[in-house]
């Protein structure tokens, strides 16, 4: 008897120093995906105005797009892909870095005949290697501080277009999770090169896109350009790729904290039911023993009384 107590008493008392650990990885997952939210929301202004302005340089006539920049076209001889898959460093975030793995395994079966070589940022990214046969890690990237910054982007954003431009891949996606709220983080596989139509927003049925498409020559021609438009359109591409993928690199680490965040306080809260009923079994194994102990001392008196 004497043994249960003390071992309830032990698991109480280290489930309570580890609701501490817990409790303070929430507060401080809630402080941090605060911050990351809010730079992932003025980052999207900065991405949405280069895309505004591809989108106005986008030549209306398809018969030209042999003239645009390397970026804007498939290679011919392209086969593979290339993915761009952002996980976290640490854990302790829920099903955050199985959700991105789960998916990258299931696109990677399904697609078998296709050559897949991933760039990872993220050490948890890496355990891609061990679920799907049919890819091949470039190189990996982590964090160099708590958040990501634009020129953390650069390197890799280097690496992408280079290997891009070798024409050994028909395209380049990122696999990432956006951020929707603090309850929903949902995995996007979102093609970045060769940027597209669609991803200019010029194939989108609004009516102000539609104006801005028609009228779009007769602006032009209102400007001159320096040596010609399709040089800044390449350097448009350059910036709206970099700008993809920092955008991507925000809206996971915001995803990593809300998780995290998330997890951390239903760890808190079944282990404070845990502590409680834990509590419960304790008095009852206590009362128990007192229970006996007076019985034993009433049934020695009455034995003593008897004599």
């Amino acid at each position: 008897m004497a043994s249960n107590t003390k071992d309830l008493k032990r698991r109480i008392r280290s489930i309570k120093n580890t609701l501490q650990v817990t409790k303070a990885l929430e507060l401080i997952s809630s402080v941090k995906m605060r911050k990351a939210v809010e730079n992932t929301t003025k980052s999207r202004a900065f991405s949405n105005e280069i895309w505004r302005l591809i989108s106005f340089l986008y030549p209306a006539d398809s018969s030209v797009s042999n003239k645009l920049p390397a970026l804007f076209r498939a290679p011919a001889k392209g086969k593979g892909e290339l993915l761009l898959l952002i996980a976290s460093d640490k854990g302790l975030a829920g099903s955050y870095n199985s959700n991105i793995l789960r998916y990258a395994r299931s696109y990677a079966r399904e697609n078998k005949e296709v050559e897949f070589d991933i760039i990872t940022v993220g050490k948890r990214a890496k355990k891609i290697k061990q679920l799907a046969s049919n890819v091949n890690i470039l190189s990996s990237f982590t964090y160099s501080g708590e958040e990501y910054d634009f020129f953390q982007s650069s390197p890799i954003t280097k690496q992408i277009i280079s290997y891009f431009e070798s024409g050994k891949y028909r395209k380049v996606s990122l696999v990432f999770t956006d951020f929707v709220n603090t309850l929903r983080q949902t995995v996007k596989h979102q093609q970045i090169l060769p940027i597209t139509k669609e991803a200019s927003g010029q194939e989108e049925k609004t009516q102000e896109v539609e104006q801005a498409v028609t009228s779009n020559d007769q602006l032009l021609q209102q400007y001159i350009f320096e040596p010609n438009k399709y040089a800044l359109l390449h350097t448009l591409g350059l910036l709206a790729v970099r700008a993809q993928i920092y955008q991507a690199m925000l809206e996971a680490s915001a995803s990593e904290h809300a998780a995290r965040m998330v997890a951390m306080k239903n760890a808190t809260e079944n282990g404070n039911q845990l502590v409680t009923d834990l509590t419960f079994a304790f008095n009852q194994v206590r009362q128990g023993a007192i229970t006996q102990e007076i019985a034993e001392i009433s049934a020695g008196r009455i034995a003593l009384s008897g004599q």
